[in-house]
């Protein structure tokens, strides 16, 4: 029989949700991927940086909504933001 604690305790959990259960890292990544698109697209960086600098910068963002939007780890989603970044540079600047 179950004691009136873990009865009580059943109630509470299920009426309320748990914070702990939302993956706050990859809310975060995809808010702060989303604020710094708009940031770049406003500021225009082309204008004062040169042209493979900016490109590159743009894989940042891209990074950030990629890990917010998808299972992948954290590792995984550097390694492709890297590669866009220097492949994305690097074609620019030849």
């Amino acid at each position: 029989m179950p004691s009136k604690r873990e009865l009580l305790r059943e109630d509470s959990q299920s009426s309320q949700p748990k914070w702990s259960n939302f993956q706050w890292d990859r809310i975060l990544a995809f808010g702060s991927g989303f604020a710094i698109t708009v940031l770049y697209l406003w500021l225009d960086p082309f204008s004062p940086t040169p042209d493979w600098i900016a490109a590159a910068l743009s894989s940042i963002p891209i990074g950030l909504l990629l890990y917010g939007l998808t299972t992948q780890s954290w590792q995984s989603c550097v390694k492709i933001t890297l590669g866009v970044g220097i492949g994305i540079g690097v074609g620019t600047y030849l």
